[in-house]
């Protein structure tokens, strides 16, 4: 299939990275991959790092009336199968570009859908709306759609993200995310002070809403700033970790896509996370990995120490959680269920994965 993939972001948050990630997935299993996005942001270099074919047009803020003819000569030229928008610019430019061509929105950010008059338009002319965690389909985020939605989630690059060999006999907690308070680290911070002196943590993450000194001034608060390291911003995260006891992901809300959660699964990291959001989609309780309730630091340092006291348990959760990872979440394997959907969509039939939405009303977030 020949399949344009819309991203108009300038950040590289999750709609960008989930767009991408697309893109490389159905091109590892053979389709023809277009993705259109502004030129000279992010998305532009991620996917050019990705060795996919871009086409730079802006269609966000004015460029959503100066890009629009642009747009139709690129759709025209390519001829899509289907159209993949995974923001609300690039859907609403294929909705009134495209006339016949199937259309699909993926959404996976916890802002709840607009309305309105223009809203059911576009919506009208969207074939299948996709989210990445069921969690989303359970709490309202289709809004008013009564067309059908699905699930299908962001994948892992498994060869990036593989096994580590770890040193010796690892004793750091190790969180990665950006320094925001909603990303519940002040709840690793306390979770040392239950905990054995020798077993200590290290956070790695851009300064957003706090600083590396503010988490450290915290921890100096709590007696435990001898035991904790802020990396700030790392290039390469996995170079932190072999010397990782297990991955920690303690948001108190965000992960509509823990990327950080499935990138220590895929490195067969022993994962302990916040049952927020799309973590317990992602992880299984006992099996992938550990749930904690978000912001109990009792319970998240209960179970550190439990990982740190029973190595063979901690092996087992993290050969599964790899193992997850391989057969569900690996390029290739959310690739070939993207395939499966689009080709059903495109042939003009019904996917058994597919439901009705007949939701009303704001979802719940939290």
């Amino acid at each position: 299939m020949r399949i344009l993939v819309t991203v108009n972001c300038r950040w590289w948050n999750a709609s960008a990275q989930g767009g991408v990630a697309q893109a490389v997935a159905l091109a590892m299993v053979g389709h023809d991959v277009l993705l259109q996005t502004g030129g000279g942001g992010p998305v532009a270099g991620k996917a050019a790092e990705a060795g996919l074919p871009t086409a730079l047009l802006d269609l966000e803020g004015a460029g959503s009336v100066t890009g629009m003819l642009p747009f139709r000569r690129l759709v025209k030229e390519f001829s899509p199968d289907v159209i993949c928008c995974h923001r609300a610019e690039g859907q609403a430019a294929a909705a009134m570009a495209t006339g016949s061509i199937p259309l699909v929105r993926v959404r996976c950010d916890v802002r709840p859908p607009k309305g309105g008059a223009l809203w059911r338009k576009v919506d009208r002319r969207t074939g299948l709306v996709v989210f990445p965690g069921r969690f989303m389909t359970g709490r309202g985020f289709a809004g008013e759609r009564t067309g059908p939605v699905a699930v299908i989630p962001q994948p892992v690059d498994t060869e990036r993200y593989a096994p580590v060999h770890r040193h010796g006999e690892p004793r750091v907690l190790l969180s990665l995310g950006r320094l925001s308070p909603v990303k519940g680290h002040r709840t690793l911070v306390r979770a040392l002070t239950l905990l054995p002196s020798d077993i200590t943590a290290a956070i790695a993450g851009a300064p957003a809403q706090q600083t590396p000194g503010e988490l450290m001034e915290y921890a100096e608060e709590l007696g435990v700033a001898g035991r904790l390291v802020v990396h700030g911003h790392v290039g390469d995260v996995r170079s932190l970790f072999p010397e990782a006891l297990c991955g920690v992901v303690t948001s108190l809300g965000s992960e509509v896509v823990s990327r950080t959660g499935m990138e220590f699964m895929a490195s067969a990291l022993p994962l302990l996370a916040a049952s927020t959001n799309g973590l317990p989609d992602l992880v299984r309780d006992g099996v992938t990995g550990l749930l904690h309730p978000p912001g109990n630091h009792a319970e998240l340092a209960r179970q550190a120490l439990f990982l740190h006291r029973n190595p063979s348990a901690a092996s087992r959760l993290a050969g599964n959680a790899r193992r997850y990872c391989e057969d569900r979440l690996s390029y290739r394997a959310v690739g070939r269920v993207w395939e499966e959907h689009l080709a059903a969509l495109a042939a003009g039939e019904q996917h058994p994965g597919w439901r009705v939405s007949r939701m009303t009303g704001a979802p719940g977030v939290t």
